[in-house]
């Protein structure tokens, strides 16, 4: 009598083929696991540079707003964040005044790396 092997049967599948499977999904979902962790990080680096310039407006906003000879340099702290407007006078002409204003996040001191600056300049 005549033996033949048959490689594969109707019966389910082969223990190599699950294997096999369950190892192309877990390097799927490690990939999108990445690419959403990347996608946060973004997301956070974002929302500090959006509000960092939305508060720097602001402050310029109040600068317009004010007396020519009320426009002095000063400094606010938010929660997370640190505001500091450098007022120079008669730079680069007489009767005019050069506005620094720079926010800092993460941490809120002039030590952070995350940094936002607006600068323009006031005529009397």
């Amino acid at each position: 009598m005549k033996t033949t092997f048959k490689l594969y049967n109707n019966k389910g599948f082969l223990m190599i083929e699950v294997i096999l499977a369950i190892a192309i999904i877990a390097i799927g979902l490690f990939a999108v696991m990445s690419l959403a962790t990347a996608v946060i990080k973004g997301n956070k680096q974002s929302k500090g540079v959006t509000v960092a310039t939305t508060l720097a407006q602001d402050k310029m906003e109040y600068f317009k707003g004010i007396d020519y000879d009320a426009i002095l340099g000063t400094y606010t702290v938010y929660t997370d964040y640190y505001l500091e407007a450098q007022v120079q006078n008669d730079i680069p002409e007489t009767d005019t005044k050069t506005v620094k204003v720079d926010v800092y996040w993460n941490p809120g001191t002039t030590t952070s790396k995350h940094k936002v600056t607006l600068q323009t300049i006031f005529a009397k």
